[in-house]
């Protein structure tokens, strides 16, 4: 006797690659009425498999937890040598507080944070809390000559005098 296997009945409703292509897929699907999303794990060019079946409570349980695993973990990596090398090197003046916050800023934007090494930011994620900190002071500085009702050619007729006024100081001391 030849066994059949049974024709597969599940709706799929949406598939997405688990972690990327290489490594897995979850597929969500509909039986019997109810949904559910199958994690199908096999790394490339691997032997190894697992899959898990998940109903929804147990997804989203699992996803807040894996939230709260990554916050936990992205903040063991700001050490005291990684707020002293971007302090020193991107934000200088700034307290551990603010370094932290403009951190959690960029992680929480970029999906996450990744060291180029131990303590040590990758440039380009530097330069990202750099352009942050000047952006919110630009954005400081623009309320505030909005609330005083400066303009822009107001202000720039401001600096041109005290430009001329600093110059004639300079010319009478020398």
């Amino acid at each position: 006797m030849v066994n059949v296997p049974e024709r597969d009945k599940r709706e799929i409703i949406a598939r997405a690659p688990f972690v990327d292509e290489m490594v897995g897929e979850m597929v969500a699907h509909l039986l019997h009425g109810n949904a559910h999303i199958d994690v199908e794990i096999k790394p490339f060019e691997t032997d190894m498999y697992a899959k898990v079946g998940l109903n929804l409570k147990e997804v989203r349980r699992t996803a807040l937890e894996l939230l709260r695993m990554a916050e936990v973990a992205q903040q063991a990596t700001w050490t005291p040598r990684l707020l002293a090398n971007v302090r020193e090197r991107y934000l200088p003046g700034a307290t551990d507080a603010q370094i932290i916050e403009q951190l959690r800023r960029l992680a929480e934007r970029d999906d996450g944070l990744e060291l180029l090494e131990s303590g040590l930011l990758f440039p380009q994620d530097g330069y990202a809390l750099t352009a942050e900190a000047h952006r919110e002071l630009v954005d400081r500085i623009a309320a505030a000559l909005s609330a005083a009702g400066v303009t822009l050619g107001e202000l720039e007729s401001s600096v041109d005098d005290l430009r001329k006024v600093y110059a004639s100081r300079a010319a009478d001391v020398s």
